[in-house]
């Protein structure tokens, strides 16, 4: 179901794969309809929906990794609730956590959520951050300059109707890339009643395109207003151009962005708006991301995990 509304863990995926190919490995999305498990040398999940497949691969001697792409919640009714659960079956997302040899999450802080919720050891985590391409296009001129930008799905949690309100509160114009996230539709045409002169809905871009990349390079700062983010490739992508970024400090965000962004409660206007007017060096923050976060660095740490895996096996 992964591709019926894909997002940041879709293009994760696909990223790696494309990677390891360069690096000259044989790397197929599973077809469960057609593939045999038997016909792979590792097995790589990227999602925690489809957890009742992983006992199957064990039984076939199969080393399985998993990403998890989570932020779980961790409160006393959602530890109570998966506490009940195992005693009562071990047929279960906690029980069939076992079965991954190596879980990938792509900050220390979802991995220590994932290890106290699931009462998981610390030896079976391995941080893998996310990365992004290089940027190969020489002209991203556009006809626009000095705007708020907004990348992403247009969903409740990402708290659009924020950012909105932002730029019309300090007169700045602001630039809508994404489309509705699949039932959140309500939630789409609240956003869309603001559509005006200044509050521009430019619909989706292909990621990693140059006409995004075009919109990333000459905006004022990419708003990333979420309730969390874990990782944020849009922040990647637009910190790789030397743009400025104000982004949530809930999730994973400060392990990766270290003191090159400008944190803000989503919620808190003031805090917002005085970021706007306090913007941190975006040519800081593109040479940082240069330094880190580029794909095929990425990959070659999986490659290695993967095989340690098959030697161990």
């Amino acid at each position: 179901m992964a591709f019926q509304h894909p997002g940041g863990g879709e293009i994760v995926m696909l990223k790696l794969k494309e990677y390891l190919e360069k690096l000259g490995h044989e790397v197929k999305l599973f077809d469960k309809w057609n593939d045999k498990i038997e016909d792979y040398d590792v097995i790589h999940e990227f999602s925690l929906l489809e957890w009742e497949i992983w006992k199957d691969y064990k039984e076939l001697g199969k080393p399985l990794v998993l990403t998890p792409t989570a932020w779980p919640r961790i409160d006393f009714k959602t530890k109570l609730k998966i506490k009940i659960k195992k005693q009562l079956s071990s047929h279960n997302l906690a029980s069939f956590l076992n079965y991954p040899d190596i879980i990938l999450p792509t900050t220390s802080i979802e991995k220590e959520r994932l290890e106290e919720l699931y009462a998981l050891s610390d030896k079976r985590f391995q941080v893998l951050y996310n990365g992004i391409d290089r940027v190969q296009f020489d002209d991203l001129s556009f006809n626009l300059s000095d705007y708020l930008l907004y990348v992403g799905s247009i969903a409740k949690n990402k708290n659009l109707l924020k950012a909105i309100e932002i730029a019309n509160s300090t007169g700045n114009k602001l630039i809508i890339v994404g489309a509705a996230k699949p039932g959140h539709e309500d939630y789409y045409r609240e956003c869309k009643k603001f559509e005006s002169q200044n509050i521009i809905f430019y619909g989706p871009l292909k990621q990693g395109s140059q006409e995004l990349y075009r919109l990333y390079k000459n905006a004022k700062c990419l708003l990333v207003l979420s309730e969390f983010e874990t990782c944020s490739l849009v922040s990647m992508e637009a910190g790789s151009v030397g743009t400025p970024v104000i982004l949530t400090k809930f999730g994973g965000t400060k392990e990766v962005f270290r003191d090159f962004v400008n944190y803000v409660d989503p919620d808190n206007h003031a805090e917002i708006v005085e970021a706007l007017s306090h913007l941190k060096s975006g040519q800081h923050l593109k040479a940082y991301i240069e330094e880190n976060y580029y794909w095929e660095n990425i990959a070659k740490k999986l490659e290695r995990i993967y095989q340690d895996l098959l030697d161990k096996n």
